[in-house]
């Protein structure tokens, strides 16, 4: 209830605030008939040199790929419809400030969203259907890997244009692996296929090297969470059974997951205090041979470390391989009066789904399109070939109405285990209850 009341709280706030994040207006044709398009977005904002930039060279992060492949957009139909964005929102307070313009009827054109969000809109009516708008657009779908298409589905609709998956990986610091003696004849290090591996490993690494087995964002972001969902998947239980209305946390396979996430910590493996800075820079600073984290760090690692990195797949330590996964797509939310509109809303996220390959390059992500993935694959982009599987092993949440109350409520109950020494049982009940009390 604190958390629901929260939300109202922040919600009523940003109805006085909202256009100074959010252009104000809507959808405009101009006397020379050009649509103009307002754009939400997170992602952030490049620095000024890139803002007008159509140089996909230049895309090397997040904010400049997006940003320049807008600009190319916007060049390659000009005088027809131009994308304005609309403010630089921080992902972290994204959808509070989205939720506003649908509150106040002047929702954007287009939008970017995460599938785990996706759900809560277009079962309110609120995403126009896709499917036939980005078939005009000539967009191929049947090019979609399976779990993009899972991810901009709901109810058997289409409400999204897939943008990438982005999923955990295991980021490796090879000569740590190497002094261990844990490679192969090629020098790749050996991935545990077990628990028992797991830990047999990091024994090895800690009285060979002296330093951590593993590092992760234990305490700041849901990167335990996440954790959490790839080992239950792995084990073939979903956190949530959508077809029975069930939640599976306090079960066997919670308790088997929880039970390792939490051994790490006590044996030493792993530091239980630390934070997503923190995390990092052990794992920058040579001080650990693994450090979970996602896609987006890829590139970053791959310049700046001064040893020898690799990006590698999530493996199977509970049974089949599967990894946390979600996918940015971009949605067109329901406007009045501007069917007219939505052709044109429909080419820039077509156009967008049509360049994943660049924004894949740019940004470390999966793309969501076979043909993209084949290319990425061909032109030999550094570590992507590393965790290419991980397009084929991505696992989403299953469509939910609530994702972010379950995926707060776990991870709030889970970390009480290493933050609290609360005893694995309690903490799997009390996040059952809570997500019960969630869903029903």
């Amino acid at each position: 209830m604190e958390v629901i009341m929260k939300k109202i709280v922040l919600l009523t706030v940003c109805l006085f605030t909202v256009f100074s994040v959010f252009a104000q207006g809507n959808t405009e044709t101009t006397d020379n008939g050009e649509i103009v398009l307002e754009l939400a977005r997170f992602f952030g904002d490049p620095d000024d040199s890139l803002m007008d930039s159509t140089d996909l060279s230049k895309a090397n992060s997040e904010a400049a790929a997006v940003q320049i492949l807008t600009n190319i957009f916007n060049k390659e139909h000009a005088g027809s419809i131009r994308v304005e964005k609309l403010g630089g929102s921080e992902w972290g307070s994204y959808y509070d400030q989205l939720n506003t313009t649908f509150a106040s009827g002047n929702p954007p054109d287009v939008a970017v969203m995460h599938q785990t969000n996706m759900p809560a809109y277009a079962s309110r009516g609120l995403l126009v259907d896709l499917e036939g708008l980005l078939a005009n657009q000539g967009i191929q779908m049947d090019d979609w890997t399976a779990p993009a298409k899972v991810a901009v589905s709901y109810d058997g609709t289409i409400y999204g244009s897939p943008f990438d998956l982005h999923a955990n990986l295991l980021h490796v610091n090879v000569d740590i692996f190497n002094e261990a003696g844990l490679v192969d004849s090629e020098g790749v290090p050996i991935l545990p296929n077990n628990v028992e591996e797991f830990y047999a490993q990091a024994e090895i690494v800690r009285q060979k090297t002296g330093k951590l087995y593993w590092v992760e964002d234990a305490t700041q972001f849901p990167i335990s969470y996440r954790l959490f969902h790839s080992l239950m998947e792995q084990q073939g239980v979903s956190i949530v059974d959508t077809d029975s209305n069930t939640v599976n946390v306090n079960t066997d396979a919670g308790r088997r997951a929880l039970e390792f996430m939490n051994e790490r910590f006590s044996r030493g493996y792993s530091d239980p205090n630390l934070d997503y800075t923190g995390a990092q820079q052990v794992f920058m600073n040579g001080g650990a041979a693994i450090e979970l984290n996602g896609t987006w760090v890829v590139d970053m690692y791959n310049r700046e470390l001064d040893f020898e990195y690799r990006a590698m797949n999530f493996p199977a330590l509970m049974g089949d391989q599967k990894v946390w996964a979600s996918s940015h797509m971009w949605v067109v939310p329901v406007q009045k009066e501007k069917d007219a509109h939505y052709e044109a809303a429909a080419a820039f996220a077509a156009f967008m789904n049509r360049h994943v390959y660049e924004w894949a390059v740019g940004t470390g992500h999966i793309a969501p399109n076979m043909s993209a993935l084949e290319k990425l694959a061909e032109d030999n982009v550094p570590q992507r070939a590393n965790y290419a599987r991980t397009a084929s092993i991505a696992s989403t949440f299953p469509p939910v109405l609530n994702y972010a109350m379950i995926e707060t409520i776990i991870k709030e109950e889970i970390e009480t285990c290493w933050l609290l020494g609360v005893p694995v049982e309690e903490a799997l009940e009390k996040a059952q209850k809570r997500i019960e009390g969630v869903i029903r």
